[in-house]
């Protein structure tokens, strides 16, 4: 069943991380893979895994090789962890290569959990001020409108704006409602084409502020995911595709791809790299010495571990940024909603005497 509706399945990346963990435990005191496996499935709290773990281990009995089985099950062990499974089965270390993929995992995880955290504040402010807005525009505003109309008194000029933008959302709201789902999905249709995301793939880098983050990200998964294979003994021409794969930008996965022909020519990894004009001379020159000194994957872990920490010093400057001007915005609106609601009370004490 797992297999015939997979999308209707997700597995969580602390799920894949404490299995990985376990299992190398497990294989480094001597137990068989099929009987580790059965017993990380009957442990695990996931009901999709253990269903991928289920077919996993009838796989494994049938005769196929761990990372054969895993293949199976691309939307739970992604083409990087079959990649390096494949590798250690080959080179014999599957339990140290287990544990390097939970660190990596883990990282990556860690990292997407702060942006998503850097979110929820700006998120939940302009919750409450909509909601606020709402409130006062809708139930509140009316009832001194009725009032007034009764008085034959004249509205003040930032209620009366406010009025005229409420009557023309209630007159048509049905065609604004149809034009935001019309420009959503055009939205949405035109990021899904081939044009779209080479658009939105070569904008997001130029951004502000968020532009340099982007980057960042990009680059750290390529190094990260590049010195994880290579520290487990995978030759850096059979990495060279996956670690591509890992930034997820077409504009540095361009890039790369050049860098991959070049160095199939013998032209080494670094003055490729340096060609593209995608990365940092101080990131150029780490990745020579590492080159010139068989020690590359140390040299791309510490720019991994590098960039790791610039994202977290700029996503905080982000948000420090986001902070004041998201205060003045927000305040600015709620002050006019306020403002638009509480003048009409003067107006109608000078209308009443």
């Amino acid at each position: 069943m797992y297999r015939e509706l997979p999308t209707f399945f997700h597995v969580g990346t602390s799920d894949l991380i404490l299995f990985s963990r376990q299992l190398a435990t497990f294989l480094r005191v001597g137990v068989p893979i099929t009987d580790a496996i059965k017993l990380l499935r009957g442990a695990s709290s996931s009901g999709a895994f253990r269903a991928a773990l289920e077919d996993i281990c009838d796989d494994l009995d049938a005769g196929e090789s761990f990372s054969v089985a895993i293949s199976h099950h691309p939307s739970v062990f992604n083409s990087l962890y079959v990649d390096m499974i494949r590798a250690a089965e080959y080179s014999g270390t599957l339990d140290r290569v287990l544990v390097q993929v939970a660190t990596y995992l883990q990282r990556q995880d860690q990292a997407l959990k702060k942006l998503r955290s850097a979110m929820i504040y700006p998120a939940v402010i302009l919750t409450l001020a909509l909601g606020v807005c709402t409130v006062l525009t809708v139930f509140v505003l009316p009832n001194f409108v009725s009032i007034f109309n009764e008085f034959h008194a004249q509205l003040p000029l930032p209620t009366r704006i406010l009025l005229g933008i409420s009557e023309f959302a209630a007159a048509y709201r049905f065609q604004i409602l149809w034009g935001m789902f019309i420009v959503i999905v055009g939205v949405i249709a035109f990021m899904a084409s081939r044009p779209g995301r080479i658009f939105w793939d070569y904008t997001v880098i130029r951004l502000p502020v968020i532009g340099g983050i982007v980057v960042y990200s990009i680059i750290e998964r390529f190094t990260r995911t590049l010195s994880t294979m290579l520290r487990a003994g995978i030759p850096i021409s059979q990495t060279f595709e996956v670690a591509i794969a890992s930034t997820g930008n077409l504009r540095y996965r361009r890039g790369l791809d050049g860098v991959k022909q070049r160095m199939l020519t013998g032209d080494g990894f670094s003055a490729p790299l340096e060609a593209t004009g995608l990365f940092a001379p101080m990131m150029i020159r780490m990745i020579r010495v590492g080159e010139e000194t068989g020690t590359l994957d140390s040299s791309l872990e510490q720019i991994a571990d590098f960039l790791s920490e610039e994202m977290d010093y700029k996503v905080r400057n982000m948000i420090a940024l986001i902070e004041p001007s998201l205060v003045i915005a927000v305040g600015g609106a709620v002050g006019f909603v306020a403002v638009s609601v509480v003048l009409p009370m003067y107006g109608l004490l000078k209308a009443v005497h």
